[in-house]
């Protein structure tokens, strides 16, 4: 049964391809050591390789680094190479320490002395270059547990941390003790490579990253390009997003170009594109074809599904849905109705004097509006209290040339 990475403790082992055989790694820390000295990055699973990879020459802090990623990352299978975290960790160049969002970027590395538990107290020109990790929290100066062997021989090997009283020298473990001291930079000593991976990755029961899967989302409406047909009014669009692993997944909505939301949600939660579901969203699109896209992803990995409809709107209608209240009756209104009609239109504006009344009389004003004129009521009874309101009915014409409107203002009195 497979385990989710965060859950497996420290000291335990799980197992990574190098140049397609299975090596060990043992976790040795969970999470960021100290949002103080690290990068937010570096929060994830820390596995150390249980032995030596080969020897070499340190060089300097970004050679060696420069070595690491180019040289060994590359031998880890693809997979794995992709969900290696890129994070920046602290460390000493020249007489000057880095930390945090300056410290040096990476993805495979070496641990610092203060990582491998010492302190410049127990050395002498070791900087504070880092903080001890979980595995190795409890070791003493001397410890058998920090030893490491190439090839079945125990080997010396090469942190990152420079002598601080002395910029041509590192600190190296002891290939016997599990002590370090400082030994020439150009010297040749093993290397014992350290990533990071996101902590929900899973992992099976013998140790072996399991690949992430990228989520998946479903539509009753149909799957990946599949045409929604045309669409005059606002609708409902319902999608599913679904991680293989469980996880909440990041959803992007998406209206032709344009991000209309951003939500996270849980796992197999039932959603709704918002957009087309929102009038003030969908009555200001154009006319024609648009494509609603979701993007769906679980911070490692994503999928996006896209559907197609077409806007067809040829006519509208417009009221108010509250008429407004006069104290007297009213006798003379004035309306304009700002936008584009075209001539052919089928095209009707009415206005009323007695909106509150069961059956408000309805008067003709198109010809008023289009010239700009005053509207006379000719209506003089009203059972309740005046109240104006309007009704417009537009359609296309036989040209089909379109339209829109854009404003509607007015007075009365």
């Amino acid at each position: 049964m497979a385990s989710i990475l965060s859950a497996l403790s420290v000291g335990s082992t799980i197992s990574l391809k190098v140049d397609g055989t299975a090596q060990e790694f043992i976790i040795v820390h969970q999470g960021n050591p100290d949002a103080a000295l690290y990068d937010a990055s570096c929060d994830g699973t820390w596995l150390m390789m249980k032995d030596l990879h080969s020897k070499r020459s340190w060089g300097s802090v970004t050679g060696i680094h420069t070595w690491l990623n180019e040289n060994f990352l590359p031998l880890l299978d693809s997979t794995v190479q992709g969900q290696v975290k890129t994070v920046k960790i602290p460390y000493l160049e020249g007489s000057s320490l880095h930390t945090a969002a300056e410290g040096l970027e990476t993805r495979i590395f070496l641990l610092s002395g203060y990582e491998l538990g010492w302190t410049s107290e127990d050395k002498t020109g070791m900087a504070a270059d880092g903080k001890c990790l979980k595995y190795f929290e409890g070791f003493s100066t001397a410890d058998s547990r920090r030893v490491a062997s190439l090839d079945g021989t125990p080997t010396w090997y090469w942190t990152r941390s420079l002598y601080a009283e002395g910029s041509e020298s590192v600190w190296v473990v002891s290939s016997s003790s599990g002590d370090c001291a400082h030994r020439e930079a150009s010297s040749s000593y093993g290397i014992r490579p350290i990533l990071i991976l996101p902590s929900s990755l899973l992992v099976d029961d013998s140790g072996n990253i399991q690949p992430n899967a990228a989520p998946t989302i479903t539509s009753p409406s149909g799957t990946n390009g599949a045409s929604l047909g045309i669409r005059n009014a606002p609708f409902v669009l319902e999608y599913t997003a679904s991680d293989p692993e469980g996880a909440d997944v990041t959803l992007t909505e998406q209206l032709d170009t344009q991000t209309t939301r951003t939500l996270t949600a849980a796992s197999g939660a039932p959603q709704h594109f918002g957009a087309v579901n929102d009038s003030k969203a969908f009555l200001p699109l154009a006319n024609g074809s648009h494509t609603l896209k979701v993007t769906a992803s679980d911070g490692m990995a994503s999928s996006s599904l896209s559907l197609l409809f077409t806007r067809a709107v040829t006519s509208a209608s417009l009221t108010m849905v509250q008429p407004m209240v006069a104290s007297s009756p009213i006798s003379v209104a004035a309306l304009t109705v700002g936008g584009t009609i075209p001539a052919d239109a089928d095209y009707t504006v009415e206005v009323t004097n007695n909106a509150l009344d069961p059956e408000p009389v309805w008067q003709d004003a198109t010809a008023a509006v289009r010239e700009g004129h005053n509207i006379l009521f000719e209506n003089k009874v009203m059972e309740k209290s005046p109240a104006f309101n309007f009704r417009i009915q537009v359609a296309r014409g036989t040209s089909g040339t379109g339209g829109f409107i854009n404003s509607i203002t007015g007075a009365f009195q």
